[in-house]
């Protein structure tokens, strides 16, 4: 006998709105949960990616990476998440095109980190070890900071070499502009990919594993979890949170800029964008002029919404946000932990929660706690996470969050990965 649907208000009480939803009984529910994230297992990594709205034009712009290195001195494990959308950025779910020239909504910044960064890291590490003289911790974080701090750069550069002069380029008309962008495909790729963006969470695990290495860039987050001598665990949080939130961030960039009061505004980066670092966003990195004339421009029949120009008046001094990452260590060998996971997410597993701003002390040891009781007993561990983060056994509440009739996004792009080290 079908379901009947049920009407729901997603808990917005001031939406004055409400939709429908299907209850699902199990095993249905589960089933239904594990088809949507594309559950599976890479290697020795439990992996979930999810974006429950079915509209296809609002699939997921999450992308991760599970790669195994056979390197000179043994196999380097590389994982990686790539969020091309970012917290904070839902407050305009209503008309996703406002905040599409905002940066970091599209997918073609992220597709093209997914592609070609970590190649990039992993010829950094050859080129370390081609030295042949050993190597320490700091030389692996140093190649971590120069892959991914030169590959940003390097998507900059290309729009410079466009438009080198940004005086020559003010006074260049509409018209000489949009030639030189629609003259080759690929200077089309370059505006895309300096106009949207992407973070990048990394984690490096050296041959034997006897060491992690973690670079993060925006706002994921990476939680290493352990167990002490009596098999209790403990939760280690490896990643650091680049977004306006975080004081030390936004004093960072204040400090940078001084008598610019609106460099940040209301914890975002010139009022505009949540994270404080990371690929690609140009036009926060940049001269306005080139978000002006290029990067909004680039399309001749766009209208600049007054948001986007508010926020373009105040890049006085950029630029605003950097493309270098903070870059973690721990050697494993000296923990002694009998069991070991490593926890990497997108901000929307953050985001599902209530303790959203208490990742050290909340979320990270809720998940390490969660992982631990289903540890050996055969469940994707990254599946049991999203469930949690979800409802848990609370099947109404799961059920509402993965089959309610909106026509826009209601939570974040959701991906986990779970590595059993």
């Amino acid at each position: 006998m079908p379901s009947v649907k049920k009407l729901t208000d997603m808990g917005w009480t001031t939406a004055d709105a409400l939709w429908y939803y299907t209850p699902l009984s199990e095993p249905t529910l589960s089933s239904e949960l594990e088809r949507l994230s594309f559950a599976q297992t890479i290697k020795d990594t439990d992996v979930v990616s999810f974006q429950p709205c079915p509209d296809p034009e609002q699939y997921s712009q999450d992308r991760y990476v599970i790669q195994d290195w056979a390197l000179p001195n043994g196999i380097w494990t590389f994982r990686a998440i790539f969020d091309g959308a970012h917290s904070g950025m839902l407050d305009y779910h209503r008309n996703i095109n406002l905040f599409q020239p905002q940066g970091h909504a599209g997918h073609d910044t992220v597709d093209y980190t997914k592609d070609r960064l970590p190649d990039i890291v992993q010829k950094e590490l050859l080129k370390m070890l081609g030295k042949g003289d050993g190597y320490t911790p700091a030389d692996v974080s140093d190649a971590l900071t120069r892959a991914i701090s030169e590959f940003d750069k390097s998507i900059g550069e290309a729009l410079l070499k466009l438009f080198p002069d940004a005086d020559a380029l003010a006074k260049l008309s509409d018209e000489e502009i949009h030639r030189v962008i629609s003259s080759q495909r690929v200077n089309q790729d370059i505006i895309l990919h300096c106009e949207r963006g992407t973070t990048v969470l990394i984690s490096l695990v050296s041959p034997v594993k006897s060491d992690i290495w973690v670079a993060s860039l925006g706002d994921c987050a990476a939680v290493l979890g352990t167990t002490d001598s009596a098999g209790e665990w403990s939760a280690t949080v490896l990643s650091s949170a680049h977004n306006g939130e975080n004081e030390v961030e936004a004093n960072r960039i204040r400090s940078e800029h001084p008598g610019e009061p609106e460099c940040m505004l209301d914890n975002r980066v010139l009022g505009a964008i949540a994270v404080t670092r990371a690929v690609g966003d140009f036009s926060f990195k940049l001269p306005a002029v080139y978000t002006e004339r290029v990067l909004f421009n680039a399309r001749p029949d766009s209208v600049m919404p007054d948001k986007v120009r508010k926020y373009i008046g105040r890049n006085l001094t950029p630029p605003y946000m950097t493309g270098v990452p903070d870059v973690k260590h721990l050697n494993l060998s000296a923990l002694g932990s009998e069991k070991t996971v490593m926890v990497m997410c997108s901000d929307g597993l953050v985001d599902l929660s209530d303790d959203r701003l208490k990742l050290h002390e909340v979320l990270s040891k809720a998940w390490v706690k969660l992982v631990g009781e289903h540890y050996g007993d055969g469940q994707n561990l990254a599946l049991r996470l999203l469930r949690d983060a979800l409802g848990g056994e609370d099947s109404e509440k799961v059920s509402r969050m993965i089959t309610v009739e909106m026509g826009f996004r209601w939570m974040d792009d959701t991906t986990i990965l779970v590595q059993r080290l």
